[in-house]
């Protein structure tokens, strides 16, 4: 990773976290304590963070520019390391110029984030945050699905989705679910997201199942499908043993750690 794209990098984290260690950025990033520092000095110089003994915290100035971004989505996405790391396994598995699908809900927004660092990246999507961060990537291509948008969600809905994705073909599609249950699958509390998974689905090569530990054992209001609807999935590895144990049985690829081997046992 080039200087610059790794300070835009810290930059990106620290707006999140609002304050960061030295030790826990060096390992997101994979270099040394000391090329960290180095950096954390020169943002300092340019006024963005604050340093302390072992780390930095976000300029009050970057929060109120926070506060402004927020204003303009109409939204406030609250950090979250489960989903974080489900973004960045999830980018590890997109290869450059293949067209992919990025679905509604924060899961996407940090796939998006994780793939700003990447060049000549195809995306088609109707998430306006996902959008919306991979505008400042001038090597993305952006393919918006049009739609009244939901305001709440931040997602556009199609009037015509059959029709919207006539002789479009796509290689990989990322959706998330409000509930992960061995009983009931996959479910959904949104019918539209329910109808938008099931056609992207029908379109592309590999449906992929992007999904937090905290929606295990949860039940939302209608089923998507079976734990068997996606051809792979990617969770937190502290998720339990059961689940790992059924896609396993049913040969569903399972990813649970960054360096992207299929689960084993």
């Amino acid at each position: 990773m080039f200087k610059m794209e790794r300070k835009r990098r810290i930059k990106e984290i620290i707006f999140d976290r609002k304050q960061i260690d030295v030790a826990t950025l060096s390992k997101l990033l994979n270099v040394t304590d000391a090329t960290i520092r180095n950096d954390f000095e020169e943002l300092e110089q340019e006024g963005y963070i604050t340093r302390y003994h072992g780390g930095a915290t976000l300029n009050s100035i970057s929060t109120q520019e926070d506060e402004v971004n927020s204003a303009l989505t109409g939204n406030v996405v609250t950090y979250d390391k489960n989903k974080e790391e489900i973004g960045i396994i999830a980018s590890n598995l997109i290869d450059e110029k293949e067209w992919i699908f990025l679905g509604p809900g924060s899961t996407s927004y940090y796939i998006a984030k994780a793939l700003m660092s990447r060049n000549n990246m195809k995306v088609f999507t109707n998430n306006l945050l996902v959008s919306n961060i991979l505008s400042n990537n001038s090597t993305i291509q952006i393919h918006f699905l049009g739609g009244r948008i939901d305001n709440q969600g931040l997602y556009t809905i199609p009037n015509d989705i059959v029709k919207d994705l006539n002789n479009i073909y796509l290689s990989k599609s990322f959706f998330s679910v409000d509930g992960v249950d061995l009983d009931a699958g996959y479910t959904l509390s949104d019918i539209y997201v329910l109808d938008i998974i099931k056609a992207i689905s029908s379109r592309c090569e590999e449906t992929i199942i992007a999904v937090d530990s905290s929606k295990f054992g949860h039940r939302a209001f209608m089923k998507l499908g079976d734990l068997d609807f996606a051809q792979s999935v990617i969770m937190n590895d502290n998720v339990s043993t059961e689940y790992k144990q059924y896609y396993l049985e049913h040969g569903i690829c399972v990813y649970t750690s960054y360096d992207l081997k299929p689960l084993t046992f």
